[in-house]
C-alpha cells in the first residue's frame, strides 16, 4: 500500500508565503493529533557548518515549532556532536555554530540540545538485532524525548548519493562512537596517478592518517583512517574516490538499522519533512557548498520516511538540471543524484529500509496549496 506523501510547491503570494505553506504542509500529517500535552518533542536538524549556507533557513524550523507548542508538545531544537574534528566536534563549539548560523531560542522559538551531551558520550545503546547491527548508541536526548520530528535539508551526498530524513536519523541521532560503526567499512585510498601533492588532504584529515610520501604523492594509512571521507571531498582533482565496490552496501544498511534503533521507542510518534530547496552535491557538513545542480523542487512531508526520501529522490534525479553547477554540459542519463555525486547505487539504502519495515518506496503525492 502506497504510503501518503504531502507536497508544496514554492510558489508563494500575499498571505500565502513559503512559511505559510509549511505550517499547513505540517499540519495535514496526523502527527499533530497525536502530540499530548507535556510531550518533549525533539525536532532534529543540521543547523550547518560555519560556511555552509545550504542549510534550512531558521524560519522554516520556526513554522514547525510554532504548530508543536500550539498542540501543547515541549519542542527542543537538536543535533549531536560529529565524529570528524570540526566546528561542531564538541557541544560548546556546536552550539556556537548554531548561534553563527541564526539558530536561537528567538529565532525557532525553542531551545537547542545538543543530544549527545558535552563531548557526544552520553547515549543510549539500543539493541538492533539486525544483519549489520547488533547494539546501535543513540543520542540520549534523542532518544528519551516522545516524540521525534526529522527536518532534512534534501541534497546529494558523497557518500550515500542523497541525504534526506533516513540520513538525518541514522547519522544525525547517532553519538561519535555510533558514527564510527557506521563509517568503519568506508576506507578511501589515492590515486598517486591523479594525486598532484597538494596537501589539502593532509591538512583536513582528523587522526593524521594521511601523509605525503617522497614523491610528493598523499597516501592514507587504512589502520588509522576512521572512515569519515573529509578527504574525499576536499580533494581539488577527486584523486581519493571511495572503494564503493567494498563500501557502499554495508554503510546503507547499517544506517538504515540506525533509524530502526532511533525510532524504537517513539511508537509511531514521529514525523518527516523534506526541504528540496538549494540542492547542492555535498553535506551540509563541510563548511562550503556548491552551487546547487538541480532547480528547487518544493517542501514534503510524510509519516513514512521511507517513501519521503524516494519521492524526493525521483524529484531531484528527473530534476532541471543548472547550467550554473557542476553538472553544466554534462549528460545525467534522467539520474542527476548519481551524476552529481558518482554515486550510482543510491537505492541501497531506500531497498533495505524497505526490507527491514522502516516504510515503503511506494508512494502517493497529495498536493498542498
Amino acid at each position: 500500500m502506497a504510503s501518503k506523501v504531502f507536497f508544496a510547491d514554492l510558489r508563494a503570494r500575499a498571505h500565502n508565503t513559503l512559511l505559510d505553506k509549511t505550517a499547513r504542509l505540517f499540519e495535514r500529517l496526523d502527527f499533530i493529533r497525536a502530540v499530548k500535552k507535556g510531550d518533549k518533542v525533539a525536532v532534529k536538524i543540521h543547523w550547518g557548518e560555519w560556511g555552509n549556507v545550504a542549510f534550512i533557513p531558521p524560519p522554516f524550523i520556526r513554522c514547525v515549532v510554532d504548530k508543536i507548542i500550539e498542540a501543547g508538545g515541549k519542542p527542543f531544537i537538536t543535533d549531536t556532536n560529529t565524529l570528524y574534528s570540526g566546528q561542531r566536534h564538541n557541544a560548546i563549539d556546536n552550539l556556537r555554530n548554531a548561534l553563527k548560523n541564526g539558530f536561537s531560542l528567538t529565532a525557532v522559538g525553542a531551545p537547542l540540545i545538543v543530544a549527545d551531551g558535552l563531548t557526544g558520550q552520553e547515549c543510549v545503546e539500543v539493541p538492533v538485532k539486525g544483519k549489520r547491527v547488533e547494539k546501535a548508541k543513540i543520542a540520549s536526548g534523542i532518544y528519551h524525548a516522545d516524540m521525534l520530528v526529522s527536518l532534512a535539508h534534501f541534497k546529494g551526498h558523497e557518500l550515500f548519493g542523497f541525504g534526506g530524513a533516513l540520513k538525518n536519523i541514522a547519522m544525525g541521532c547517532a553519538t561519535p562512537a555510533g558514527k564510527q560503526i557506521l563509517h568503519s567499512d568506508v576506507k578511501p585510498r589515492v590515486n598517486p596517478g591523479a594525486c598532484i601533492g597538494c596537501g589539502t588532504c593532509v591538512t583536513i584529515c582528523p587522526v593524521g592518517a594521511i601523509k605525503m610520501e617522497s614523491d610528493s604523492k598523499a597516501v592514507i594509512d587504512a589502520k588509522v583512517c576512521i572512515g569519515c571521507a573529509e578527504c574525499t571531498a576536499v580533494c581539488p582533482l577527486q584523486a581519493i574516490p571511495i572503494n564503493w565496490k567494498t563500501a557502499s552496501r554495508p554503510l546503507m544498511e547499517k544506517s538504515a538499522e540506525y533509524v530502526k534503533a532511533a525510532l524504537d521507542n517513539k511508537g509511531g510518534r514521529a514525523a518527516f519533512v523534506n526541504f528540496l530547496i538549494h540542492i547542492s552535491p555535498e553535506c551540509d557538513c563541510y563548511d562550503w557548498n556548491d552551487a546547487p545542480f538541480v532547480a528547487d523542487q518544493g517542501i514534503m512531508a510524510s509519516l513514512d520516511p521511507v517513501a519521503l526520501d524516494q519521492a524526493s529522490a525521483d524529484f531531484v534525479k528527473a530534476g532541471q538540471v543548472l547550467s550554473t553547477s557542476r553538472l553544466r554540459d554534462k549528460d545525467v542519463k534522467g539520474d542527476a543524484i548519481a551524476a552529481a555525486t558518482g554515486v550510482a547505487d543510491w537505492r541501497i539504502l531506500l531497498e533495505y529500509a524497505e526490507e527491514i519495515g522502516l516504510g515503503t518506496r511506494q508512494y502517493e503525492i497529495i498536493k498542498v496549496d
